[in-house]
């Protein structure tokens, strides 16, 4: 389901959010309203378009991979299904009462390690 989320003035001007396109910028803030309250959510890019982008024809996916590029998502795996972890969700987010996490809870030690030329 998806959350109310709040978007702070200086996202606009963040180092990391002003090298990505304008597309990656507004997938980035829909992957905050998708994610559960631990910021993360399926790695799926089909069902991010779906909710991000329901009547635009845009690819999600060069989107996800450049936000990768960023570090602002980090794929990572558990129980041989792929998610994305938000770094730094609770920089742009407040959660007062975390509901139950819907994914597994991200951990380091379950990172996809790639290159930039896989992504």
């Amino acid at each position: 389901m998806a959350r109310i989320r709040t978007i702070k003035p200086e996202f606009w001007t963040d180092g990391e959010i002003v090298e990505c396109s304008t597309n990656a910028r507004l997938l980035f803030v829909g992957t905050w309203t998708f994610a559960d309250d631990f910021g993360n959510l399926d790695r799926s890019s089909k069902q991010i378009k779906a909710q991000v982008f329901p009547a635009d024809s845009i690819e999600c996916e060069p989107l996800i991979r450049e936000l990768m590029a960023q570090g602002l998502l980090v794929e990572y795996s558990s129980n041989c299904k792929i998610y994305l972890h938000i770094p730094t969700f609770k920089k742009h987010q407040r959660i007062d009462r975390p509901g139950p996490a819907r994914c597994p809870i991200f951990e380091d030690s379950l990172i996809i390690h790639r290159t930039l030329d896989e992504l």
